[in-house]
């Protein structure tokens, strides 16, 4: 495949080579290909029919979904037009246009940060579009197509093709200009600081950055990077200078915390905290923090609020909340309050009983606890999205619907086929008889309010039910789970 670099950086034209005879011709582009050129992987293929005339731009996705585009023309013909408005690049507000036809057989690789827009010149013309990235229709985003400053030149354009009126969707008339866009794209590449990389959560997280074609990323395990040692942590910090620390690493043993544990969750919870917080303030970094539910005593009626006065009533719950006051040091801050969390790296309550299911016949839940799974895939995806924003603050997530632990113990058993019965029983006939000194106290009311999520753009993470069905097809393809 031949590659001819344009005048914007990074965005090139490409000739497959062609293999032919009386019959027709052959091409091909490889995966390998693709990547060589900064193009993630093909998430889609997509076609648009369109009549001469019509103009289709220029438009973009808004971070994390921000794609980039192979595109081509299979019938008729289109000339491509595309705008570089990554804020660092050298040639950001500059454009560039590109005949596509089947006949000349050129492709056009469109960088992520890019706005991307056609107009077809001939009728019937058929284009296609090859990104790696999903469409997601409320991270849509476009600059206006004849924004005077960028000063492409359609009058010529138009009359150079034969096209007297151009054809545009309502959308694309009022689109704001480049300068008054507030999206902002850049060329070099942000930095990822994320701890608790054996955890459940940074794990997932790790995997959600490289989903969304991120790869500058320091993912630390807690022999490399020990949070609870103050000079070690400002000296990687300092040298790595991430734009982002998403900070997963916690104590989560709530009963050992109780007894045994407490220092160590002071420590880890609190101190290790405080020093993740003192280096991104040093380096200018947003931090993203994960608290719990535990933070509540459990005893208001209805749905707790962001603005609840915490009242944590363990160890655990103190701790975190000392972690959130440490993390609100730092402004440009994320708080997310999480609950009852599965993700396939780590032990969860799903695996749990998935485990016990093998050898009992009955087991004994909780049924006077109530709140909402998280599973740590869609908390990912949450997280990264939150991670491009400036809606800095504090937010209660968790997957969509409450219920007691013993539903959930009762769905994941249907949901997986499993002949074991679940017996509610209250906190107190399940404890009955054991020390509660060594026992944290556990919330009756874990239910979040999540209305906030919405009120800043953000989308509401699917069922508990949804979200435990798809996490035992995951437990499935990673061969813990037989069905």
């Amino acid at each position: 495949m031949k590659k001819i670099e344009t005048d914007l950086l990074d965005c090139y034209i490409l000739e497959p080579q062609r293999f032919g005879d009386e019959r027709g011709y052959f091409e091909s582009v490889t995966k390998e290909q693709l990547k060589e050129l900064g193009f993630n992987d093909i998430f889609q293929v997509s076609n648009s029919k369109s009549g001469k005339g019509i103009v289709r731009g220029l438009h973009f996705q808004k971070d994390p979904y921000c794609q980039a585009k192979v595109v081509r023309c299979h019938r008729g013909a289109v000339l491509d037009v595309v705008v570089d408005i990554r804020k660092d690049s050298k040639t950001y507000g500059k454009w560039i246009s590109v005949e596509l036809t089947p006949e000349n057989g050129r492709m056009l690789y469109v960088p992520r940060g890019f706005a991307h827009g056609f107009v077809a010149l001939k009728e019937d013309t058929l284009f296609e579009y090859y990104v790696d990235n999903k469409y997601m229709p409320r991270m849509e985003g476009g600059i206006l197509w004849n924004d005077p400053e960028l000063g492409i030149n359609w009058d010529e354009i138009f009359k150079t093709y034969g096209i007297k009126e151009p054809v545009l969707s309502g959308k694309d008339q009022v689109r704001c200009t480049l300068d008054e866009c507030d999206t902002v794209f850049y060329r070099i590449p942000r930095r990822f600081l994320v701890t608790g990389i054996t955890g459940q959560l940074g794990y997932d997280v790790v995997r959600e950055l490289h989903e969304r074609g991120e790869y500058d990323i320091y993912a630390p395990t807690s022999k490399e990077m020990d949070i609870t040692n103050r000079e070690q942590v400002m000296s990687i910090i300092k040298d790595y200078k991430p734009d982002v620390i998403i900070h997963c690493a916690a104590w989560t043993k709530v009963d050992a915390a109780q007894t045994d544990g407490r220092e160590a969750c002071e420590q880890v919870n609190v101190e290790g905290t405080k020093n993740i917080v003192d280096a991104s303030i040093e380096v200018g970094a947003k931090i993203m923090y994960m608290s719990s539910d535990y933070v509540f005593d459990g005893t208001k009626d209805g749905l707790y609020t962001e603005e609840d006065i915490p009242n944590p009533k363990n160890v655990y719950g103190e701790t975190k909340y000392k972690g959130e006051e440490e993390v609100r040091r730092n402004p440009n801050h994320f708080i997310t309050r999480i609950s009852w969390v599965f993700g396939i790296n780590g032990n969860n309550f799903i695996k749990t009983m998935l485990k016990l299911s093998d050898s009992h016949k009955e087991l004994t839940v909780v049924d006077d606890q109530v709140g909402s799974p998280t599973y740590t895939v869609d908390l990912a995806k949450l997280l990264v999205e939150m991670s491009y924003t400036d809606k800095y603050g504090t937010y209660n997530v968790n997957n969509e619907g409450y219920c007691s632990w013993a539903e959930f113990a009762k769905y994941i058993m249907e949901s997986n086929g499993k002949k074991t019965k679940i017996k509610p029983v209250t906190t107190e006939e399940y404890y009955a008889g054991k020390d509660m000194s060594t026992i944290a106290y556990r919330p009756r009311n874990s239910k979040l309010d999540k209305t906030k999520l919405v009120e800043n753009g953000f989308e509401l993470l699917p069922s508990w039910m949804d979200a435990t069905d798809r996490y035992c097809e995951e437990l499935v393809r990673a061969r813990v789970l037989k069905k």
